[in-house]
This record gives C-alpha cells, sequence and structure tokens, in this order.
C-alpha cells in the first residue's frame, strides 16, 4: 500500500495551501482534517454546514481507496492515466467534495414516491428491503438494455441509502478529474510557493536543492 507522505510539521501548510485553492470555487466553505470519516473515506460534504472535511492521510494506490461510490471509476483507465504523485491526491479529493457542491442532483419524482411507500414515515433506512420488491417497481422497459436497468436499480437503491445516486457520485468525480487536469500546473505553483517540496509531483521529479518553480510549470524533468 502506498500512502501519501504526511509529514506532521507539513499539515499546518499544507491545509493553508488547501483552503487557498478551495476558496477560488467556494469563498465560504471551510475545510478541515478530521481522522474521524467512516470506511476510511478521503472526504465527506457537508452541504449545510458548508464544511469539506479531508482525511490527513490520502490513498495513492488506486485498489486501495476507500472511496465508496466511485471505487469502480477511479481505478478505470481515466484515473491510472493521471499517475498521481506527492500532494496531488489532496487536492483530487478537495475537487470532489466541492464538485457536490457546484453539481446539484435532480432527484426523479417517481423516486421520492418509492421511498415514501416503502419507508414510510417513521421507518428507518437501515431497513432490509428485498432486490426482489425494489425490482417490481423499477420495472425494465420495453427496449431497455439490461445494463440501463440494473444501474437505475443500484441509482435508487444507493438514493435510498445514501441520499445521492451513483449516476450523480461518479458525475462529480468526472467534474473533478477534469478540473484537476485543468489546474494540475496551477497546484505545482501554489504548493512550491507554500514551500512543500512533494518529491514528485505528476510526471515532473522534485528536488528542493535543484529545481526552479519555472522548470516545474515548464515541466521539465530533473536529474535523479
Amino acid at each position: 500500500m502506498h500512502v501519501v507522505p504526511n509529514p506532521k510539521r507539513n499539515r499546518k501548510t499544507l491545509l493553508r495551501v488547501l483552503k487557498t485553492f478551495a476558496k477560488t470555487y467556494l469563498p465560504r466553505v471551510r475545510v478541515c482534517f478530521t481522522n474521524g470519516l467512516v470506511e476510511k473515506a478521503s472526504g465527506l460534504s457537508d452541504l449545510k454546514r458548508e464544511i469539506i472535511y479531508l482525511s490527513p492521510k490520502q490513498e495513492l494506490n488506486a485498489d486501495a481507496i476507500g472511496l465508496g461510490l466511485s471505487y469502480a471509476y477511479r481505478i478505470g483507465p481515466k484515473y491510472k492515466k493521471l499517475r498521481l504523485q506527492g500532494y496531488e491526491m489532496y487536492f483530487l479529493t478537495l475537487l470532489h467534495e466541492i464538485g457536490h457542491f457546484k453539481i446539484k442532483e435532480r432527484i426523479p419524482k417517481s423516486y421520492i414516491r418509492l421511498k415514501r411507500e416503502i419507508l414510510g414515515n417513521n421507518v428507518s433506512r437501515d431497513r432490509l428491503i428485498e432486490l426482489s420488491y425494489i425490482e417490481s417497481k423499477i420495472k425494465r422497459t420495453a427496449g431497455e438494455k439490461e445494463s440501463v436497468w440494473k444501474l437505475r436499480l443500484a441509482d435508487f437503491m444507493s438514493w435510498l441509502a445514501t441520499d445521492e445516486t451513483i449516476s450523480h457520485h461518479m458525475k462529480v468525480e468526472n467534474w473533478a478529474i477534469h478540473e484537476f487536469e485543468r489546474k494540475r500546473k496551477a497546484i505545482v505553483e501554489l504548493v512550491l510557493k507554500a514551500g512543500l517540496f512533494p518529491r514528485q509531483l505528476g510526471t515532473t521529479t522534485i528536488h528542493p536543492n535543484s529545481l526552479t518553480k519555472k522548470a516545474v510549470l515548464k515541466g521539465r524533468k530533473t536529474p535523479s
């Protein structure tokens, strides 16, 4: 397992950089580190309180990332192509959480009606619900591919349990990856200006004593 280095002396500086970056998207949102995220989550968005929580340890190994709904997406070709290094994973996770604020989900009215039917007013969402019952309510339409129908089923069940569909989570993740690719050089500049010298960022190997900011931004490799 490859864990992003997280020296304690750099944590405050890193958090300050992440806050500065986040404010370019969401001026009012607070960003903080927390060890209390469930199921090894990398981050969490509190939309009501306008807070983004980040785990102080971010996994680089795609197969070890505990990202819940986006797990299958991040181990795909697009994520692996990024070849994240150093502190970059913090920014990708932050962008994902920012995406939850920027991209609002529109829930079909049929989902809301079915939820009321299943849970009623006083039944906990933790109640076990038979898949066959859901299938009887969300029926496969004529000519619909089985994979599309199964995604609709998974979307509803995910929304019932977490208040978010898988499709929306993937949309947020796709936006985060796109933004990361667009802002990657700016992220390198922010990190270097703050005096943080991760050994590698993207495809550029960084040595504190032999690398200038100009070289990083041009993407030139330095001698190892």
